[in-house]
This record gives C-alpha cells, sequence and structure tokens, in this order.
C-alpha cells in the first residue's frame, strides 16, 4: 500500500474548504450550503470516499454544464400523502431540504407519505437524506437509482447502478438508527479511493476485462462492471430501487446514459423517492420500547453492533479531534 502525507483540519475548515470549491464552480448559496454540510459531514461519520475526494465530481457536473448550480426546485402536492419535486436539473439535497418539512408535517397528519424527485443527481450518502426524518420522530426509507454499472446475476453488462437505499428510525434518548447501503456489492468511490490508496478490495466486487469476479479495483474501474451484493438477491434488491426510484418519480433509468456520457458524468439525473412514517399514527404505543429491545438483544451479542452505529463513534472523534486528509486530496482542491 502506497504511503500517503496528510494533513488534520477541523471540521469547520473542511466545511469551509467544501463551500469555497462549490462557490468557485458557480454553486449558488444556498446549494453550496448543503452539499458542504453533506461533504463536511462524509468526512465526520463515513466513508470518506463521499467527503472531500467527492468534491472534484460535483464541481466537474456543475463546470460541465450538466447540473444547474442555480437550481430553483419545483415541490407540489400531487395527491394526499404526496409530494412530487423537479429539482431543476440540480442536486437532490437542495430539492429534499426545501421539501423536508411538508414532508414530515404530512406524515404527522396522515400516519405515512413519500416525496419523490426527479431532474435531479445525488452523488453522496443516503443516510443524510434519512437522518433529519428520523430526528423528527418519524421513521424513513429512501432510495435513488443511479450510473448503470451493476451486473445483474448471471448477467454479462450492467443494467442497474449501484442503486442506494437507506433506513432510519428514532431511538429513545440517542441518536436515530440510520444506515445506508449500495445494492453492489461495494460502493463505486470506495472502488476508486482502493485504486488511488493502491489496494485491493477485501473481496471480489466486479468483473474484469475477461469477465472474471476480481479484487483488482483497477481492473473492475476499466469495465465498470460491478456484482450485487448477495448474488441474485442484490439484484432483486437493485431492481426494487430501480422501481421505486426511477420509475416512480420519472427519473432517467439507470441504463439511459446518453447526455451523462456526453458530459463525463459520474451520475444520471435518476429519480429519488423518500418515505416518511409516524410511528405514534400505527397503534402501538409501545414503538420505542420495541426499538429499545431490538437494539439491546444486539449490542453485546458477540461483536455484533447495531445497524449504522460504528458512524457514531466516528463522529465524536471527528468532532474532538478532526479528519486526517490527503495533501494529495488537499493541493487538488486549493487548486480548483
Amino acid at each position: 500500500m502506497t504511503e500517503q502525507s496528510t494533513k488534520t483540519l477541523s471540521l469547520a475548515e473542511v466545511r469551509a474548504l467544501a463551500k469555497s470549491v462549490l462557490a468557485s464552480a458557480g454553486v449558488n448559496a444556498q446549494g453550496s450550503d448543503i452539499l458542504a454540510d453533506i461533504v463536511t459531514r462524509s468526512e465526520r461519520d463515513g466513508p470518506r470516499s463521499h467527503g472531500l475526494r467527492m468534491l472534484p465530481v460535483y464541481v466537474q457536473s456543475f463546470t460541465s454544464g450538466y447540473a444547474n448550480g442555480n437550481a430553483k426546485p419545483k415541490i407540489e402536492k400531487a395527491a394526499p400523502g404526496v409530494l412530487r419535486g423537479d429539482a431543476d436539473n440540480g442536486y437532490y439535497q437542495v430539492a429534499a431540504a426545501e421539501a423536508r418539512d411538508m414532508l414530515i408535517e404530512m406524515a404527522q397528519e396522515y400516519g405515512i407519505a413519500a416525496f419523490t424527485c426527479a431532474n435531479c443527481h445525488h452523488l453522496g450518502a443516503l443516510r443524510f437524506d434519512t437522518e433529519p426524518v428520523a430526528e423528527a420522530g418519524l421513521v424513513a426509507f429512501a432510495v435513488i437509482n443511479s450510473l448503470s454499472m451493476v451486473v445483474p446475476q448471471g448477467g454479462v453488462r450492467p443494467v442497474f447502478g449501484t442503486n442506494p437505499m437507506s433506513f432510519a428510525c428514532p431511538r429513545e434518548d440517542g441518536a436515530p438508527i440510520v444506515w445506508d447501503q449500495a445494492s453492489s456489492m461495494v460502493a463505486l468511490m470506495d472502488i476508486r479511493m482502493a485504486a488511488a490508496e493502491g489496494h485491493d478490495l477485501p473481496r471480489p466486487a466486479g468483473l474484469d476485462p475477461d469477465g472474471l469476479p476480481s479484487t483488482d479495483p483497477n481492473a473492475i474501474l476499466e469495465t465498470r462492471s460491478l456484482l450485487p451484493f448477495g448474488e441474485h438477491k442484490g439484484a432483486a434488491i437493485a431492481f426494487m430501487v430501480e422501481v421505486l426510484g426511477a420509475a416512480l418519480a420519472g427519473g432517467t433509468l439507470s441504463v439511459d446514459n446518453q447526455e451523462r456520457e456526453t458530459f463525463g458524468a459520474l451520475n444520471i439525473k435518476g429519480g429519488a423517492t423518500l418515505i416518511a412514517i409516524d410511528p405514534t399514527r400505527f397503534g402501538n404505543a409501545a414503538f420505542n420500547q420495541y426499538i429499545a429491545r431490538i437494539c439491546a438483544e444486539i449490542v453485546g451479542n458477540g461483536n455484533a453492533r447495531v445497524p449504522g452505529d460504528g458512524r457514531l463513534a466516528k463522529r465524536a472523534a471527528a468532532e474532538a479531534d478532526g479528519v486526517v486528509v490527503s495533501t494529495e486530496v488537499l493541493a487538488a482542491l486549493n487548486a480548483s
């Protein structure tokens, strides 16, 4: 593994750097604030692959004209319990931030509500879309489809994106339980980071040029053919995300990449869906006790931990000590 020089930055320094880079790329004040916050929280909680290393990808999407740095999302109530958004070719997170209060209010009124959004880009971790909803006392589930690079089980060419999903729920007297994961064996940016750092992946995560499963990140990046997690089970979940994301919202299918290819971007204008559920409206007054009992059965059970809780230790350390960043990454960002 190649040794890299590093520098420690405070979270405030990470945010200021991200904000500056995004503003220089032509992103308006609202958008640069929201995206800089996502970059900062990615460095704080992990995965690092979605933090400062992601900034050049954001920047390229704006400077190439692929994404709209001055997007003004439109949110409308499509039906009782349904919000529909058009992100104006900006990033989904900007539209989601605008819709969040309405979504929460609708879920509290009807018991369940959903927000779908099309004409949007998304490159960060989905947990940052579900966590604020859980902080409001609701259960949240989110999906978004992405650029096709996942081969269906037994297939030879990509059909699905890494098609991530995220779940979050409130936890009494503690931070919400939040997890997110890709439908692929490994997220694309983790493969890119392994290649940049000069090491193999811990398990086969994609196909090499001969069509064989490989742990070599460079070989996988050459084919851009990733494997689904859990074989046919992961492929089925990727299919579900394609339906709940692209089809429900009216976003671009993962395989429809012509415009993306023109701009050389790493994402498509896919579709996203965020579902919010108010547990107080479902008739189980002991909901919080159920969550506590489930967690209690996991904690202390060998090396098991509550899904997503690894981020909390990283968060505490980052808030206290800052984060370690490659000087190569910093040099590239400061030159942009």
